[in-house]
């Protein structure tokens, strides 16, 4: 059988189209994600006219930024009556430039140099992939109930917030550290009384325990206040009250709270209540029962605290300087970029110029096309990579 015959023409086409699925597959960005590149444009040295020669210079630095950040090919053939006329290649950039910062120029004798960094890529998603996990310091919580409860109530209240601290253990991005400090707003007064004469001890045979040290300015901590109410001594419903608070000394504004409430049916008010209440059903079944459900929606609530976005308002720290209440413990790095983008602010980028455990000091990348005041803009960081 004669095998097909292929015109050179044809041949040629079929080679291009396979040179730009290789090339195109090679150029490709490994990942969706942006990143910081620098690279130096050059352009022939015009002597009457060096702003155009740096021009040309920075556009071609600009195209290459671009174009590290990956590459479209396209390519195909024109064919009049049968024969091929021309064969093309269509490079484009398939990022975009978010912003970009001149580093260096160099005029030499016969090229212009400029040297940039340059941010390409999309906006990149913000998450937990590069962030440490959330340190929290536990401080000892503050048991309230009130005289209509049973007297095992505190009790049950302390179980439970024991055995709710053992389900956040197993929180996801979330470490917890045991204390004896009080993280209350308005630390009560504690009773320097030796245990077996302290009044709180005789009415409930447990003396208060004893709260020592203060929370590092660096750390944060996680403070729970349980509160029990009835209508009537004899009521077999209980409201529990759950209050959480992340506290955050070093920047009080990222504070977050939390409020629960889950209502507790106790032992009918027969004989049997009397008996559960000496041998602890009571006791043991609504701690299961508060910790069970509190400790997933708290477990939950902090998962979303670790991995939530990296967000401050900028604070003024200088000419063309901004403070913001993140650091190092957040997932900061001197790599990390922080986006202002709509609202009232044009799109702008800011790099971490000096960065501390708790703080950062950030700085417009490219402060000509900066506006003139950012004070109190709200600005997001990227995952810190």
């Amino acid at each position: 059988m004669r095998r097909p015959h292929r015109s050179p023409a044809r041949c040629r086409a079929v080679l291009w189209v396979m040179m730009a699925c290789l090339v195109a597959f090679t150029t490709a960005p490994a990942a969706a994600i942006a990143e910081m590149v620098r690279v130096t444009g050059r352009a022939v040295l015009e002597a009457n006219d060096i702003p155009g020669s740096r021009r040309r210079a920075l556009e071609d630095a600009l195209y290459l930024a671009a174009m590290k950040g990956g590459a479209d090919i396209d390519a195909f053939s024109a064919v009049d009556m049968g024969v091929l006329t021309a064969d093309s290649i269509l490079l484009r950039a398939s990022t975009r430039i978010v912003d970009f910062a001149v580093v260096d120029e160099f005029r030499g004798q016969s090229q212009y140099e400029v040297t940039i960094d340059a941010y390409v890529g999309e906006r990149p998603e913000l998450g937990c992939a590069a962030r440490p996990d959330l340190a929290l310091t536990v401080g000892v919580p503050k048991l309230s109930t009130t005289q209509q409860l049973p007297h095992w109530m505190g009790d049950a209240l302390k179980m439970a917030h024991d055995r709710t601290i053992d389900v956040l253990r197993g929180a996801a991005n979330v470490r917890l550290s045991d204390s004896t400090i009080s993280l209350e707003a308005k630390p009560e007064v504690q009773s320097r009384i030796a245990d077996g004469f302290d009044y709180q001890s005789l009415l409930t045979g447990q003396a208060v325990r004893q709260v020592s040290g203060t929370l590092p300015r660096n750390a944060r901590g996680l403070h729970l206040s349980w509160s029990a109410q009835s209508a009537s001594a004899r009521a077999e419903r209980v409201v529990v009250t759950l209050e959480a608070r992340i506290v955050d000394p070093a920047a009080p504004a990222r504070t977050r709270n939390l409020k629960l409430q889950k209502t507790v049916t106790l032992t009918p008010d027969t004989p049997w209540r009397a008996l559960n209440v000496v041998a602890s059903k009571d006791w043991d079944s609504t701690a299961n029962d508060l910790s069970r459900t509190f400790g997933d929606s708290l477990a939950t609530w902090l998962e979303q605290s670790a991995c939530a976005p990296l967000m401050a308002n900028l604070a003024a720290a200088g000419t063309g300087r901004y403070r913001v209440d993140l650091g190092i413990r957040d997932g900061l790095t001197r790599q990390s970029l922080a986006f202002v983008d709509g609202g009232q602010s044009a799109w702008t980028v800011l790099r971490v110029v000096e960065l501390a455990a708790s703080s950062a000091i950030v700085a417009p990348m490219n402060p000509a096309r900066a506006p003139s005041r950012l004070t109190g803009t709200l600005v997001r960081f990227n995952d810190g990579r």
